[in-house]
């Protein structure tokens, strides 16, 4: 994260004059981009220093800064409302560091549906693209058609030839979003302080307390044995701007909404890719909230998307009858259609397991891929299975 500090231009009405002889002397410029000094009750002001200010997740750069070799001035905020099939639009907030790290919430209008994603971005020379690779199966992907501007490109990279507006542009400011995603990094806590590593982009957060955090805290405790020591875990939440220790200054922080799991055996570093949803072996590892374990002497518990000229089908087990049938994708959605099974006796446990199977492929209507982490969601929007990524 960029070092900064969040300034404010604010004074006591008793020091107005003061104020506007400083103008005077400083110039207008120095106004707009200078550092006030702040009153403890005076509302913080829009205008933000640039030095330690992305830190706290605002800041502002100068029309005059040199545009790097990428064509884009940063750190900053691009918005701008994008076309939607079946609703009024998709209101974009994508903010954008110089060290290659992106945010970016996305609202389908008139729906209730926000969507928050992280991870890295670099910029393809050849073609003047920006391209975030974060917890989504494709890039999204952006043409640079100035150091203000972005125009969307197809999934495939190329142009959208439309009179429809698919540009974002920005003002030159930073300001960070709230994100609501689903989280997969390294935990540490020692003396009542917990913090989270995010595997897509590498930035370390605090931990706001709540419910959800102390049932992550005590997993955590035990879990790790050695104090300060490293956990991988997964959880749903929200990254926002949160008050520091004591009252503080507001700061990037993670709130945490739901746990999910924590994964002893696993660390970051293989998680940095994300995974393909299809053509991927994945592992169970929870169906309904509870652990799956492997039964001796059988097949670990795993379901194979396969994608093959355009055919999409799946097969499935828990290591006694296979579920076969095909994959119906679109977009976010996700069912499995048509399962046909062998009929072999089952012994306990495997035939308990093989219902809660048989039920999560019934109720499959979603999907999301954090990392090497498959969430198979129901209607609700619940995750009811969570699957590993063991040939990447």
């Amino acid at each position: 994260m960029h070092a900064g500090s969040l300034s404010r231009l604010a004074a006591p009405a008793g020091k107005a004059c003061a104020v506007v002889l400083a103008a005077l002397l400083v110039g207008c410029n120095s106004l707009q981009r200078g550092v006030g000094e702040s009153d403890a009750n005076a509302a913080p002001s829009p205008v933000v220093a640039r030095a330690d200010a992305a830190a706290a997740g605002m800041s502002t750069t100068r029309v005059d800064d040199p545009v790097p070799a990428h064509g884009l001035r940063l750190p900053a905020t691009f918005r701008g409302d994008l076309p939607c099939a079946d609703c009024a639009g998709v209101r974009h907030h994508l903010d954008l560091w110089p060290d290659q790290v992106f945010h970016l919430r996305r609202e389908w209008l008139g729906k209730d549906m926000v969507r928050g994603d992280m991870g890295r971005w670099r910029v393809d020379p050849s073609r003047r693209a920006l391209v975030l690779h974060g917890g989504a199966e494709m890039p999204l992907q952006f043409q640079v058609l100035g150091p203000e501007r972005l125009r969307q490109l197809d999934l495939a990279g190329e142009p959208i030839v439309s009179e429809l507006p698919y540009e974002l542009s920005s003002d030159g400011t930073l300001e960070m979003a709230d994100i609501p995603s689903f989280f997969l990094g390294q935990m540490t806590y020692m003396a009542d302080s917990a913090r989270f590593t995010d595997c897509l982009t590498g930035r370390s957060y605090p931990i706001a307390p709540g419910e959800q955090a102390l049932q992550l805290q005590r997993e955590y405790l035990a879990t790790v044995s050695e104090p300060g020591g490293k956990l991988m875990v997964h959880f749903e939440g929200v990254l926002k701007q949160w008050p520091g220790m004591e009252g503080g200054r507001l700061q990037p922080t993670l709130v945490v909404d739901r746990f999910i799991a924590v994964r002893p055996e696993a660390s970051c570093g293989p998680s940095r890719a994300t995974a393909s949803l299809t053509n991927t072996y994945w592992r169970i590892e929870r169906m309904r909230g509870a652990r799956v374990e492997v039964v001796g002497g059988r097949r670990e518990p795993h379901i194979i998307l396969r994608e093959v000229d355009g055919e999409r089908s799946f097969a499935a087990t828990v290591g006694c009858n296979q579920f076969v049938g095909k994959l119906e994708m679109e977009g976010a959605s996700l069912r499995f259609a048509g399962a046909a099974t062998t009929l072999m006796a089952c012994p306990p446990p495997l035939a308990e397991m093989e219902q809660q199977l048989r039920s999560v492929l019934e109720n499959t209507r979603g999907w999301h891929v954090t990392g090497n982490v498959l969430g198979l969601r129901n209607e609700a929007g619940d995750d009811i299975a969570l699957l590993v990524a063991v040939y990447l």
